[in-house]
């Protein structure tokens, strides 16, 4: 667990996916029988060397909190539309994009 004023660390981002990758399983395979529809894409999805990339150009569009760039070394997506309200990261590339598009 991260302490506040304390630098975001990679490997308890990796836990954090791992434990929530697990709890996601668990939830998705008892949500058809709990709420009588089947669960849309649920998924923690961790960075490539393709994402690295995204995040690389994001970093060189606009300067990004060194924190959120620990993130996005470690995890590209999180969507999880059935959990609460949903919970998404969108990959760094969309964020990239946007930032093109539609500046700050």
């Amino acid at each position: 667990m991260n302490v506040p004023g304390e630098r975001l660390d990679s490997e308890w981002v990796r836990g954090w996916c791992e434990q929530t990758s697990a709890e996601l399983g668990a939830l998705m395979s008892s949500f058809l029988k709990t709420h009588g529809f089947p669960p849309g894409e649920n998924a923690v999805i961790l960075a490539t060397d393709e994402s690295h990339g995204a995040t690389d150009a994001l970093v060189d569009l606009t300067p990004i909190p060194s924190d959120l760039t620990t993130l996005y070394w470690v995890i590209c997506e999180v969507s999880m539309p059935d959990v609460e309200h949903g919970y998404f990261v969108h990959p760094a590339s969309t964020v990239a994009e946007h930032f093109r598009e539609y500046g700050s």
